[in-house]
């Protein structure tokens, strides 16, 4: 049987489009697949100044090295720069939060503060009362979802003149946030927060693989 050229080449037309659209859906299956087995995105992690005491200066001193306010900024500017390179190294976007600032509705809040423990076996504060002060004390680290309302860490210890304006005030933590706790000293050099900052993220990296959905995005 004779096929008339133009009817066999509609019939070429017809079969090229015909591949062309199983080809087409078989790259849409494939994208589909794909995007089914691509792992979540991370949310983006918001890291707050953690807290802590000192001291102010004696009114005779005229040495800024002698401020022990220097050496508690220092460590709460070594925490935070640290975890925000640990996060970001992670894949995390990590933003810094200083006090003050807009609270976000969404993501991660990665917040805490140093504390002590005294002789009586009460929590405190940490406080730093000298420039040198080599002290022992803890970082106490929390992860929060921002969706949700913030959950004090702690509060005043109620005990005769224990208020939140002493510096060094006795504390309770709270039972209903989880708390890490990183031993470190009062002039704790830089390495030692780099060696606390990925875990603190890898403790997030678990908390997410084991429930995704404990972060809002």
């Amino acid at each position: 049987m004779r096929v008339l050229p133009r009817v066999a080449g509609i019939a070429a037309i017809l079969l090229a489009l015909g591949g062309s659209g199983l080809a087409l859906a078989g790259l849409g299956r494939a994208a589909a697949a794909s995007e089914s087995t691509m792992p979540p995105s991370k949310p983006t992690v918001y890291v707050s100044d953690f807290e802590i005491d000192v001291l102010p200066p004696p009114p005779d001193s005229r040495k800024p090295e002698d401020d022990p306010r220097k050496q508690a900024s220092r460590l709460v500017d070594l925490m935070s720069t640290k975890l925000l390179a640990a996060l970001q190294k992670a894949g995390y976007p990590a933003f810094r939060m200083r006090e003050g600032d807009a609270r976000p509705d969404k993501g991660a809040a990665i917040r805490g503060l140093f504390a002590e423990v005294d002789d009586e076996n009460h929590w405190r504060r940490a406080l730093i009362r000298t420039a040198t002060d080599s002290g022992k004390m803890e970082a106490l680290v929390a992860v929060a979802n921002l969706a949700r309302p913030d959950q004090a860490l702690y509060e005043i210890a109620p005990l005769p003149g224990n208020h939140n304006n002493i510096p060094g005030a006795v504390i309770t933590l709270s039972p209903y946030v989880p708390l890490t706790k990183f031993d470190l000293s009062k002039d704790a050099k830089e390495d030692v927060f780099q060696k606390i900052a990925p875990r603190v993220v890898d403790d997030l990296t678990a908390l997410l693989d084991a429930n995704p959905s404990a972060i809002s995005e």
